[in-house]
């Protein structure tokens, strides 16, 4: 009881620190497949093509993408989110057409990106608001996989920059991890070890950053292809619960952590709800100590029109854009996540 009244006082804290402040909305999102309607040479995207097995075409693209501007801009609630970390995006013209061929041209985004090795031509990538953030660095982490033939997954994107409020007075240094761990194929433990091989790439980073600065910033987002609890998370990047008593400035901290055992999250497998897309944060992020924190716990943006009725297990699911090779004209697979970060005034 005492533990339940420490934790509530702490969000009610952290409530109404936020009320009335500028707040910076954080936004992970796996938008499955992502695709333009062009072949590539290079990659395995014929099925998204006309004249593939899924028929993708012009007119099917365009409202894709008018469907995943229509997402962000929900998510924001009444104004842009300032970030938005994306995964499975084909490259670079689809985030162009994203930001400026929508309605998201009026939140005048920026991009970074970079095409990865990965064999199906997915990668990931992160839009944020030029109005709020300048980058001052962007790295490409390359995720190399062991076994018969080398082979590589997605990059994982570090960007480092500004963050800048609309009171000049506040203003921070950032950095964002984007990531698409590899998947469960194969099996969920049978695979785990490339996803701890993905989650290392990230830990050596973190550790170099914190041993020159031990209060850096830093958030790491996007799909993780696993629970919270499992190795690469618990093991590797050594994440805690963001609802923890003592939150230590080096530590990392996982948001969701919280949607462990419920029945919701940002996914769904055979029935049950889970969340395999996170929103990790440097504890300086959330114990007072530093300008800038954030919410404590990340929020699942779930409105009835990225669901449709669950058939085989009842309920809801996420309302995708096939169901196997026919399509069905949804969003995706996954729900977005968001956090929001904000200036604490002393």
């Amino acid at each position: 009881m005492l533990r339940l009244c420490i934790l509530l006082g702490i969000s009610l804290f952290f409530f109404f620190e936020i009320q009335g402040q500028e707040h910076y909305r954080v936004v992970s999102y796996n938008v499955e497949n992502f695709f333009d309607t062009k072949p590539d040479t290079l990659t395995q995207d014929r099925d998204f093509t006309p004249g593939g097995r899924l028929h993708w075409n012009t007119e099917r693209y365009t409202a894709k993408l008018l469907k995943i501007a229509g997402v962000i801009e929900a998510v924001g609630e009444g104004d842009f989110p300032a970030f938005v970390g994306l995964c499975e995006v084909e490259n670079r013209k689809v985030l162009s057409d994203l930001v400026s061929k929508t309605q998201l041209a009026e939140a005048d985004y920026g991009i970074v990106h970079q095409d990865s090795p990965d064999p199906r031509g997915i990668d990931v990538a992160l839009l944020y608001r030029k109005k709020y953030f300048r980058v001052l660095k962007e790295v490409f982490l390359p995720v190399a996989l062991s076994g018969e033939k080398k082979s590589y997954s997605r990059d994982v994107l570090q960007v480092t920059g500004i963050l800048q409020g609309q009171d000049s007075l506040f203003r921070d240094t950032l950095h964002f991890f984007v990531c698409h761990f590899p998947s469960m194929s194969g099996g969920e433990a049978e695979s785990e070890w490339k996803r701890e091989k993905a989650a290392l790439v990230v830990k050596n980073r973190v550790d170099t950053l914190l041993k020159y600065s031990p209060n850096t910033a830093l958030l790491i987002l996007g799909d993780l292809n696993g629970k919270a609890n499992r190795p690469a998370q618990a093991f590797v990047l050594h994440t805690l619960s963001s609802d923890s008593r003592q939150i230590e400035n080096s530590r990392l901290y996982n948001t969701g952590y919280y949607l462990l055992h419920r029945n919701k999250g940002s996914y769904k497998y055979k029935g049950q709800w889970q969340t395999i897309d996170h929103i990790l944060v440097s504890g300086n992020l959330l114990n007072g100590q530093c300008r800038l924190q954030a919410g404590r716990r990340l929020q699942v943006f779930a409105p009835l029109f990225l669901l449709e009725e669950d058939k085989t297990y009842y309920g809801y699911k996420p309302f995708r854009t096939y169901s196997g090779p026919r399509y069905v004209g949804g969003y995706s697979d996954h729900l977005p996540l968001y956090l929001d970060l904000f200036f604490r005034k002393f």
